[in-house]
């Protein structure tokens, strides 16, 4: 391998490849693969067999036709990337959160927050939080826990609601 592990692995067609391979739940063809990362197939091949180096998938001829798996390991590091990408989600939602606050609450009086447009906002936030707490580990629902007991607080702030 002429680079290193994780320059290739932290590229977006091995990384798209493993996740494609994860949610699909069953062996997918190379070119299926192909489509479903938006690349070519010579280049799709490159990537799984770079994976396959890696021990992160493994092929199984039929006649011409590859089917490509994930293995134990591989299937553990699409967990792993799965769960990254939710980390990184949650870092988006509170830098959200604190951009919301602070561009249309903080400082004014409640009578001149734009009520509607600023709780439809914490709603969408608060839907895709409650989403991670029931579908994600626990290390990462209890971190979307505290950010969700954030935008229940900012909607209180906004809402006039004090609950003690």
């Amino acid at each position: 391998m002429k680079e290193g592990i994780e320059e290739f692995l932290f590229q977006e067609k091995p990384v798209k490849a493993i996740l494609a391979l994860k949610k699909a739940e069953k062996p997918l063809y190379a070119a299926i693969i192909s489509k479903e990362i938006d690349s070519t197939y010579a280049h799709t091949l490159n990537v799984l067999s770079m994976l396959k180096e890696l021990k992160l998938v493994s092929f199984q001829e039929n006649g011409r036709i590859k089917q490509v798996f994930l293995t134990e390991v591989g299937l553990e590091v699409a967990k792993v990337i799965e769960s990254l990408s939710e980390l990184f989600k949650l870092s988006e939602l509170e830098y959200k959160l604190d951009l919301l606050y602070e561009k249309e609450i903080k400082g004014k009086l409640r009578e001149d927050i734009d009520k509607k447009t600023v709780v439809g906002r914490l709603d969408n936030y608060k839907g895709e939080l409650e989403r991670i707490i029931k579908e994600e580990p626990q290390n990462i629902s209890q971190l979307a826990e505290k950010l969700l007991k954030k935008a229940d607080s900012i909607s209180r702030e906004v809402t006039g609601l004090i609950i003690e």
